[in-house]
């Protein structure tokens, strides 16, 4: 058997690359093989929003870049249209700076904190 070190589909015998992701199959799945980092990691606040659309959209656009991102918070209140909680784009620590780029890329903005910021918050 073979596996995908990306998605890690299995594949059997003769088949040599993965047609979804065009790597190269690997004969095990193992951290040194694996494209994808599954060691534990603090998530970090990447930036707050107004309402969960505009976090659900930040954090859908970071994982199809491939950060590891989830929204936190936004539950509905009382009031129509409001929530009782800060709505926040958490993303893995190891993926901070990337995270960073990408959302200035995409958005243009200098609200978003940079690596440094990060370091001085801790």
């Amino acid at each position: 058997m073979a596996f995908c070190p990306n998605c890690e589909a299995e594949y059997r015998a003769g088949i040599t690359a993965c047609p979804d992701c065009n790597i190269e199959l690997v004969s095990e799945l193992t951290p040194e093989t694996s494209v994808h980092d599954k060691s534990d990691a603090e998530p970090v606040k990447l930036r707050s929003f107004r309402n969960s659309a505009e976090a659900e959209m930040v954090s859908e656009m970071l994982e199809q870049n491939g950060i590891r991102s989830f929204v936190e918070g936004g539950e509905f209140a009382i009031i129509p249209s409001s929530f009782s909680q800060e709505v926040v784009v958490m993303v893995d620590e190891r993926d901070f700076a990337r995270a960073v780029e990408l959302y200035e890329a995409f958005f243009n903005s200098e609200s978003a904190p940079s690596a440094e910021e990060k370091t001085d918050n801790q």
